[in-house]
């Protein structure tokens, strides 16, 4: 019969008094560690001390440590590794702590996390991966609370049961849309989604046939990210050709064109007239002389159909 969440904490708990040779060792040098003012976190040494001190020395090698750039939701997370020659058995445990949230946090909230994620190892390896998640589906049930108080109590840490860095979340959801029907005047979201992912409201989300009933609204995106150097140039021609006619639509729309004149407009397309009459002959098909009669919005230089988004790209980059 599998151990359960609440026999596996008592058997960690009962390691505590006394310590072994082992467990004592493993305190000092994790004493020895917090006491300095360096905040950098060796969270892969920290593990292996607390892996010695309060677990038994069950979780490695068999759990592995790693910082994640992509967690923006929750600080820390176990992910269970499959056996690869058996998919319907667990081997290992990849415990993952966000790097975005917590890269400016003091050093205290890094060990915190570290050991809450630990706790949850402990008991997926020690319950035969059968770690109970509980009324709420999280897995903070009876026998993780015993262990996380134990270890609070032993060491003067924090481990808690849900973090508290919600500013920290909110500052990666930066994919915002927008609800049109009556839940826009409606608290506290006021018909507004924000994720950390472009992923439009959809069928896939569990409130969305309540909101098809009771709102019946439609989400548009309004705000999202700025694309990096690189991700730009990663675009294909046609997203690049999309993006900037939405600059050029912002910018109009912000009333951009108020300062050029009735003239300055008749001028720049006489003068770009006399330099698509400068290039083009009598002789060319009149198919290939319409191709040059294209002015770029930006700065009405005749340009072939062809070539406007090279044109933009080269020449009115973002």
């Amino acid at each position: 019969m599998p151990m359960t969440d609440e026999e596996a904490a008592l058997q960690a708990i009962s390691t505590l008094d006394p310590l072994s040779v082992d467990q004592h060792a493993a305190k000092a040098n994790i004493d020895s560690t917090l006491g300095s003012d360096d905040p950098y976190v060796d969270i892969h040494k920290l593990f292996g001390l607390y892996n010695v001190l309060y677990f038994r020395s069950l979780l490695l090698p068999r759990v592995e440590v790693t910082w994640s750039s992509r967690l923006t939701l929750c600080v820390g997370i176990c992910e269970l590794v499959r056996d690869p020659n058996n998919g319907n058995k667990y081997t290992r445990v990849r415990l993952k702590l966000s790097e975005p949230l917590l890269k400016y946090r003091p050093r205290s909230d890094v060990i915190n996390t570290l050991l809450h994620e630990a706790i949850h190892s402990y008991l997926f390896i020690t319950t035969s991966w059968r770690h109970a998640r509980g009324d709420d589906g999280t897995g903070h049930g009876a026998g993780f609370l015993l262990l996380a108080d134990a270890i609070n109590n032993h060491g003067g840490y924090e481990v808690n049961v849900f973090h508290t860095f919600h500013d920290e979340v909110d500052s990666y959801r930066t994919h915002i849309w927008q609800c049109d029907g009556p839940c826009k005047s409606q608290a506290p979201f006021f018909g507004i989604v924000k994720r950390s992912m472009n992923r439009p409201p959809s069928k896939g989300d569990p409130w969305w046939r309540r909101h098809e009933q009771d709102c019946g609204g439609v989400f548009t995106k309004v705000a999202e990210p700025e694309l990096s150097k690189e991700q730009v140039e990663r675009l294909s021609g046609l997203k690049k050709a999309g993006r900037q006619k939405n600059k050029l639509d912002e910018w109009v729309s912000r009333g951009k064109l108020d300062s050029v004149t009735t003239g300055d407009l008749a001028q720049s397309s006489s003068d770009s007239r006399k330099r698509r009459k400068s290039t083009t002959t009598a002789a060319e098909p009149a198919t290939k002389r319409s191709r040059a009669c294209l002015l770029c919005p930006i700065c009405a230089q005749g340009v072939t159909e062809e070539g406007m988004n090279e044109h933009i790209d080269l020449e009115h980059p973002l």
